[in-house]
């Protein structure tokens, strides 16, 4: 099985999306740093056990931005945007995604250096399927770095999170055939719903 690791909150400016965070959770995400060559930067919050929120935004000290970056820059305001699930086979990740059907990415290695001087390295892959687009999530391998829920700000806790889609069935036969655990809920546009319990009650973000 692929287990969720962190879901992605996307927005063009970070630190307004930051704020907004902070503002309906009393929690201001922390660390993050910049992804180089791919031109996103971010902020994290803890979500319990090891999860977290990631607030990701175009960085704007890089001049060429990635695919997902292009994505984001689009947006009108910020909205959950996808989600990792955490494993080490991403070869195997790969490979199912593939015999599926699915346009998938070669494994890609990034890295980012953590404020305290700290260099995180992970791999990722991504299935870019042109139908189910971000509603599919990439696998993350953390390989010897320390997970960033370690010493991520931990004052809010998951409570549920859920696809959805038009095409509920569908998407929830990709997720079991790939080990996602994360349900699959039927809505008239696709999508995700966060609840999260933090400092300020319960916060709904979609």
């Amino acid at each position: 099985m692929h287990p969720l690791d962190h879901i992605l909150w996307a927005a063009p400016d970070l630190d307004p999306a930051a704020q907004a965070f902070a503002e309906a959770t009393g929690v201001t995400p922390a660390g993050g740093g910049s992804h180089p060559g791919f031109g996103t930067r971010n902020r994290l919050a803890g979500l319990g056990g090891d999860h977290y929120f990631e607030v990701i935004s175009v960085d704007p000290a890089q001049r060429d931005l990635g695919d997902r970056a292009r994505r984001i820059a689009a947006l009108a305001r910020p909205e959950l945007h996808t989600f990792a699930v955490r494993g080490t086979d991403v070869a195997g990740f790969r490979d199912l995604a593939r015999g599926l059907g699915l346009a998938t990415a070669e494994p890609v290695a990034m890295s980012r250096m953590r404020g305290d001087g700290v260099l995180l390295r992970w791999r990722v892959v991504t299935v870019a399927d042109p139908h189910w687009g971000d509603m599919l999530p990439f696998l993350i391998d953390w390989m010897d770095s320390e997970h960033p829920s370690a010493t991520a700000p931990a004052d809010c806790t998951l409570r549920e999170f859920c696809a959805l889609h038009p095409e509920a069935e569908a998407l929830a036969t990709i997720y079991d055939a790939l080990g996602v655990t994360v349900p699959v809920r039927r809505a008239p546009r696709p999508g995700f719903l966060l609840r999260l319990e933090s400092p300020r009650g319960e916060v709904i973000l979609t």
